[in-house]
């Protein structure tokens, strides 16, 4: 019988059984782990208000016969200024979600679980949350291996510094140059300015990384491009999206109209 302690953010949680909870949490030490509490639907005091999506937590958990129980679970930050905004939870609902469908269960990797918890953290407190969302799904697409280079046109292999126009095709990974466009694609279209904060978004530490602001109409195209991408390959639409669909449009956000909804 193995018990370990480790710092956490609550994913996801559903009922188990007549008075169990099944909790999905994205964790420093192992990764994406799930884990069953004991009697959580009927313990008023033993797991009250711990296990709200999105809140930072210390679980102490013991693993017998391949199965994980929730031993305890200690509340660290719930981020409560952030759920009473509607846009910044919607963004932080999304982020999680993404999260919870591609950081791999019971491997150790900090840096994604470090990328997460900043990003809550600046969530909550930054003026501009499109901006914060747009950083961190590209800095995870780096972490996670899935982001191309972006360094020139796949088929001329001309060079992104050398033209001011370009386009890429988030859902296939591929930039190409004026000259090598197909208009009947989903497509963001992007300036040299923009592919260079890319490429600098890959080199700076991850404190670094809220200081870079994309430019104000760039910011929508990138953030329904990176979704496409994530729903083209995992196969799974974003639940959070129809909640982005329906509070945005009042926060001043307009879908990009060159936007293509084969992935979806």
């Amino acid at each position: 019988m193995k018990t370990f302690e480790t710092d956490a953010i609550v994913l996801s949680t559903r009922d188990y059984g007549e008075s169990d909870r099944l909790v999905t949490f994205h964790s420093a030490g192992f990764g994406r782990l799930r884990g069953i509490a004991k009697g959580a639907r009927r313990s008023r005091k033993r797991f009250a208000n711990v296990f709200e999506p999105c809140s930072l937590v210390r679980v102490e958990c013991r693993e017998r016969n391949s199965f994980i129980w929730i031993e305890a679970c200690k509340l660290v930050e719930p981020y409560l200024p952030m759920r009473a905004d509607i846009e910044k939870w919607a963004y932080a609902a999304l982020f999680s979600e993404i999260i919870l469908e591609m950081v791999p269960e019971g491997e150790s990797h900090l840096a994604p679980f470090l990328l997460h918890k900043e990003t809550l953290d600046r969530l909550e407190r930054d003026k501009d949350p499109q901006n914060v969302l747009v950083l961190a799904l590209l800095r995870f697409q780096f972490l996670m291996g899935y982001m191309p280079a972006l360094d020139g046109c796949v088929i001329c292999r001309r060079r992104f510094e050398t033209a001011n126009k370009w386009f890429w095709q988030a859902a296939e990974g591929k930039l190409v140059c004026e000259d090598h466009f197909c208009p009947n694609t989903s497509y963001i279209a992007m300036d040299t300015g923009t592919l260079a904060l890319i490429h600098y978004l890959r080199k700076i530490p991850l404190e670094k990384t809220w200081r870079l602001r994309m430019r104000r109409e760039m910011k929508a195209p990138l953030l329904m491009g990176l979704l496409d991408w994530f729903c083209c390959n995992t196969r799974k639409e974003i639940q959070s999206i129809k909640v982005l669909e329906q509070i945005l449009p009042s926060c001043g956000f307009a879908w990009p109209v060159n936007r293509k909804d084969s992935a979806r």
